[in-house]
C-alpha cells in the first residue's frame, strides 16, 4: 500500500476550504496511509485556527499539517507542500473544490506501472445552478490524452518525479499544472487519466469573476508559449478561434428558437474565449520569461500540433465532410 500525501493550498475562501477539508478526511483510503498538508495564505489565518482543524484531522486517526505562507502565489504554496510530504504519491486539489470518497484510492491505482508519472482524475461541476448550469463541461481525459495536461484541480505525481524536475515552477501564476505535465513528459513519464477518481468542482459564482479567471488562464497560456516555443501555441489559439467563430455562428439560430438555455451558453462562451484569448495577447505582449529557463525541446507527444487533428476539430466543430 503506497503512503500519499494529500496538498490542498487555500486563499481567503474559509467556507469552501472547510467543505474541501471534510471530503478529504473522509476518504476510503488507509487512514494511516495517506496524510494532508494544508498550505495556507489566508487573510483570517491564525494559530488556534490551525489547531482546531489539526485536532479534527487526529480524532479521525488522520495525520494534517497545517502551515501558513505569505501569498506567493499557488506554485509557490504547492511546492512548500511537496517539501513537507512524506508520501509517495502526492495528491493535489484546490479549495473550491470536494473530493469523492474514493478519490484517493482510484488516483493511487492509476500509478500501475513504473513510467506512469502523474494521474489525473474526472471533474465534475459541483452544483450546477445559475451560472454554472450554462457553463462548458471539463474534458480531463481529452486534456491528458490529447493535450498531455493534468488540470491542478485532480492531479496526483509521483515524489521522486517532482523532485527529479524542481518541482512547480514560481513563475506561473497560473498554468503551472499545464507546465508542471509537460515537463514530466519531457522526462519519459506518461500520464494517466482516472474515470473512477472524482472531484466536484466549483465554478466562479459571477461573470465578471469568470472573465478575470479566463483572463488569467490565457496569460498564463502565453507564458506557456514564451517558456517552449516549439510547442506552437499559435495553432492551439486557432482552435480557441474556430471555436469562437462557432458560437458566434450558431448563436442566431438559437436566438430564432427563443431556446433560452443554449442562447445563453453561446453568450457565456463567447465572453469567456474572447476573456481567454485577450488575456494571451496581453501575455505575449507584457509578460518577459527568463532566457536562460527557456526550453526548446521536441514535441512529438503535443497532439494539437498535428494538422490532421487540427482538420478533424474543425470538421467536427463545424459538421464538414
Amino acid at each position: 500500500m503506497k503512503e500519499v500525501s494529500v496538498v490542498v493550498c487555500t486563499y481567503n475562501r474559509r467556507k469552501m476550504f472547510e467543505e474541501c477539508l471534510e471530503s478529504l478526511l473522509n476518504q476510503s483510503y488507509p487512514k494511516d496511509k495517506y496524510e494532508i498538508i494544508v498550505v495556507d495564505s489566508s487573510d483570517d489565518y491564525s494559530k488556534s485556527l490551525a489547531e482546531n482543524y489539526k485536532e479534527k484531522a487526529r480524532k479521525r486517526g488522520i495525520e494534517l499539517k497545517y502551515i501558513y505562507q505569505k501569498p506567493s502565489g499557488i506554485s509557490a504554496a504547492r511546492n512548500l507542500g511537496i517539501r513537507n510530504a512524506r508520501g509517495e504519491i502526492i495528491c493535489f486539489t484546490d479549495d473550491d473544490c470536494i473530493a469523492d470518497r474514493f478519490w484517493v484510492e482510484k488516483l493511487v491505482e492509476g500509478f500501475d506501472n513504473e513510467k506512469v508519472g502523474g494521474v489525473g482524475g474526472k471533474i465534475l461541476i459541483y452544483n450546477q445552478e445559475r451560472l454554472s448550469k450554462y457553463l462548458p463541461s471539463i474534458d480531463q481525459y481529452s486534456l491528458i490524452n490529447d493535450w498531455s495536461f493534468i488540470l491542478g484541480a485532480n492531479m496526483a505525481y509521483r515524489r521522486d518525479v517532482l523532485e527529479q524536475i524542481g518541482g512547480f515552477d514560481p513563475l506561473f501564476k497560473s498554468n503551472e499544472d499545464s507546465d508542471i505535465a509537460i515537463r514530466v513528459k519531457l522526462r519519459g513519464y506518461t500520464l494517466k487519466y482516472s474515470e473512477g477518481a472524482v472531484i466536484y468542482f466549483r465554478h466562479r459564482s459571477n461573470l465578471r469573476e469568470l472573465i478575470r479567471q479566463q483572463y488569467g488562464y490565457g496569460i498564463g497560456f502565453s507564458r506557456l508559449g514564451k517558456k517552449y516555443p516549439n510547442l506552437q501555441i499559435r495553432k492551439a489559439i486557432f482552435l480557441l478561434l474556430i471555436k469562437l467563430i462557432w458560437n458566434i455562428a450558431t448563436f442566431p439560430e438559437y436566438l430564432m428558437k427563443k431556446d433560452k438555455k443554449q442562447i445563453m451558453r453561446r453568450a457565456i462562451n463567447i465572453i469567456l474565449i474572447s476573456s481567454y484569448l485577450i488575456g494571451v495577447i496581453s501575455g505575449y505582449v507584457s509578460v518577459k520569461y527568463p532566457e536562460e529557463k527557456i526550453i526548446p525541446c521536441d514535441f512529438k507527444f503535443f497532439k494539437p500540433l498535428a494538422d490532421n487533428f487540427l482538420r478533424e476539430k474543425i470538421k467536427n466543430k463545424f459538421r464538414l465532410k
